[in-house]
């Protein structure tokens, strides 16, 4: 019994040892990377920064409304914010506003599918002014 699992033992080492695959050097992992022009820590600092964007039609019908969007383009997630005074403010007015911003974002950046990543939330607070305030806020994940 001790025999069969000793030369088992040996068996599998000398398979390991026969399919394993050699270490590359540096100068071998550097050589592509001479042909890039894009400066790596310019690519990764633009990639992981989340985005404001004010959107050009923001389709909205109360006319103190504004949208706002944050897109953070490493994991494709949207946060749309629809803000009006508090005494105009409507749930499904302000529903109605982010699908449409959305879709229109959705078109521009060529995404075909979404999925909600937490519930819609609404925020209601004073600005600097005093005047009280009304906010929709909506988290989204886009998939290409």
């Amino acid at each position: 019994m001790k025999r069969t699992l000793i030369v088992l033992a040996c068996l599998s080492i000398f398979a390991g040892a026969l399919f394993a695959q050699t270490k590359k050097t540096d100068s071998e992992w550097s050589a592509p990377r001479a042909v890039r022009e894009i400066d790596d820590d310019e690519f990764e600092a633009e990639k992981t920064q989340t985005l404001t964007i004010v959107p050009e039609n923001q389709h909205v019908v109360d006319k103190n409304a504004k949208v706002k969007i944050e897109y953070n383009p490493l994991y494709d997630e949207l946060r749309i914010y629809y803000e009006t005074l508090y005494v105009t403010y409507d749930k499904g007015e302000a529903m109605n506003t982010v699908m449409a911003v959305m879709e229109d974002f959705m078109k521009e950046h060529s995404y075909f599918h979404y999925r909600y990543l937490a519930k819609d939330r609404e925020h209601y607070f004073k600005d600097d002014r005093g005047q009280r305030k009304a906010e929709y806020i909506s988290y989204i994940k886009l998939s290409r």
